[in-house]
């Protein structure tokens, strides 16, 4: 068993729990239900927040098949919350917004690096 790819797949799994219960309720139903917002740009965001879902779930699911041993989905698995990091940390800069709105990025970093650490060898 590789211990640091399994800390970041528990870690991920977790994110996906707090975006999808959390988030759903403090982003995703409020977007639900504002009727103000033009129905393809409601819907198309509604569409994204669950392709996130799906994408921290197997970000997870890749990460725990690499602490058992199957390497491409360790690489898949630190590839994805790579890309969350850089993302996260990249767009509230970009977007002249704090990261006290937008701190989601942080929470990827220690999985990134976990996998990293287990890609090299941790």
């Amino acid at each position: 068993m590789q211990w640091s790819f399994l800390g970041a797949s528990a870690l991920a799994g977790l994110w996906m729990i707090v975006h999808a219960f959390i988030g759903g309720r403090e982003c995703a139903r409020p977007l639900a239900q504002d009727r103000q917002l033009p129905d393809a740009l409601r819907e198309t965001m509604l569409l994204c927040w669950h392709m996130v879902t799906g994408f921290l779930g197997l970000m997870a699911l890749f990460l725990l098949l690499g602490a058992r041993g199957v390497e491409g989905m360790a690489l898949a698995g630190t590839a994805m919350a790579a890309a969350a990091a850089a993302v996260g940390l990249l767009l509230p800069p970009l977007r002249r917004v704090t990261y006290g709105l937008l701190p989601q990025g942080w929470l990827f970093v220690p999985v990134a690096a976990l996998g990293a650490w287990g890609l090299w060898g941790g």
